[in-house]
Parts: C-alpha cells; structure tokens; sequence
C-alpha cells in the first residue's frame, strides 16, 4: 500500500509497515487487488495511479476491517469503497473518471483494424454506450467484457450471485443495443435502468 493519496492524513500507517495483518484481509487483498487495479486503471488511464487508488482503498478497508466483516457483503462494499477512491484519484489529478478518456483508444482490434478511423468511431460509441448504462450494468459489463472476468469471477467480485450477474448483463446488452440504435424492430423488451 502507498501513502500519499490525496487528503490521505500523515503518519497514516500502511499495510507494509503493519508487522502482521489478518489472514482473512490478506486473502481479500490477494484475491480482489488485481482486478481492482485493473478496472481503475480503464479509468485512470496510468497504472501508478491505479495502483494508489486502489491502495488507498485497501488502506481504508484495513482501518474498519472488523466492520467490513460485519457487512451483508463485503466485497460488495470493498467495490464501492474502491470505486470511490477511483474517482477521488482522478479529481485529484484534474482529471475525470471517463472510459471514453482511455479505453476506447487501447483496444486491440483498434491496432488490428483496416480502417482504424472507423473502428476508433465505433469504440467511442459503445464506451458512451457503456458509460450511458446503470452503475450495476456498467460494472458488469466491464467485468465480463473488457476485463475478461467469468459470470463467477465478476460475481465474487461485485459481491453478488452469479445469477444476479446473468441478469444484469442480459438488461445491459438490451440497454446497449437501444442506445446504440441496433434493438430489433417490433420487440418491447422492458429494460431495467
């Protein structure tokens, strides 16, 4: 963990300088950092940057770890938390939490592309798309879709079923199709928003 995140007090300790820390964190940080990096860095663009974001959000974890036991979900809050610290990460660097700042212009199939023009259009589309869509279903789909996560893995992460995942995700392909203006004509599927 770092120090020095924005309106982070001094003298703060962080977790390299505890002599021993709970198991049950230890196998939370160990299981859920990675992709917590990952997915901010879809925001912040830097990794370093992710990378204190979300430090910065295990730090505060750490602090009420006790109390984040005690939660109906803990890895539901430990997203939100992260989250969060996200998008104090970006104000603090004069930036804002944006797909569009970012993914859309990282995409393998944007290097691969004929016409790269069209294909860089297209991203910029769907990651408003994307950004247009509920939190829930915008979590989801970028677990699922640009990091790779399966139904399970996205499921541990949000903190919810993996039923509850199957669902969000089939009210955000729907939702993503009307804003993109590809839903079938005649069809009045009823989204979730």
């Amino acid at each position: 963990m770092r120090r020095g995140a924005p309106d982070t007090p001094t003298g703060v300790t962080t977790m390299t300088e505890l002599p021993e820390l709970p198991l049950d964190f230890e196998a939370f940080h160990r299981m859920h950092r990675p992709l917590y990096v990952a997915w901010a860095k879809s925001y912040l663009k830097h990794k370093a940057d992710a990378e204190e974001a979300v430090d910065w959000a295990f730090e505060q974890l750490l602090t009420g770890w006790q109390e984040v036991l005690t939660k109906e979900s803990p890895a539901a809050y430990a997203w939100q938390v992260m989250k969060h610290r996200t998008i104090d990460v970006a104000r603090a660097r004069g930036r804002r939490e944006s797909l569009i700042d970012t993914a859309a212009f990282e995409t393998a199939a944007l290097r691969k592309a004929v016409d790269p023009i069209g294909q860089l259009e297209e991203n910029l589309s769907l990651m408003r798309a994307i950004e247009a869509l509920p939190e829930r279903q915008r979590d989801v789909v970028l677990l699922l879709s640009l990091h790779g996560q399966s139904t399970r893995e996205a499921a541990d992460h949000l903190g919810i079923t993996p039923a509850a995942v199957r669902s969000t995700a089939r009210y955000a392909r729907r939702r993503l199709r009307e804003i993109l203006g590809l839903a079938k004509e005649g069809r009045t599927d009823d989204v979730a928003r």
